[in-house]
């Protein structure tokens, strides 16, 4: 949701564009909710960023899409935290992710 950075320069305007995305993302995860039960599946697997895209449609009154994507299920499933262009708190990606992977392995397998 791009929230990494406020824009607002007063206390009041941080304020109101804080509110403004905990009453967005709160929307977001309502239509989640609903797409979930509908579905029969999990929550965590119905995509954010589809129901994002969803919302925006219903508030230009178009109809969007009958049923919301449903991420598949992939269990074991682990990717780095890290990105190539600094913003915030994930180290620099600075070697080929497979090296950077198989690194991360061999240090989980280290400490079990």
């Amino acid at each position: 949701m791009k929230m990494n950075a406020l824009r607002c320069k007063t206390v009041d305007g941080v304020m109101k564009e804080l509110a403004v995305y905990l009453a967005v993302y709160n929307l977001v995860r309502l239509a989640i909710l609903k797409a979930a039960r509908e579905q029969r599946v999990s929550p965590w697997r119905v995509s954010f960023v589809d129901a994002m895209r969803w919302l925006l449609a219903r508030m230009l009154g178009l109809p969007g899409v009958g049923r919301l994507l449903v991420n598949p299920d992939r269990a074991g499933r682990s990717q780095l935290r890290v990105i190539r262009r600094r913003l915030k708190q994930y180290d620099l990606l600075k070697k080929p992710r497979r090296e950077a992977e198989a690194e991360m392995a061999r240090k989980q397998g280290e400490k079990a």
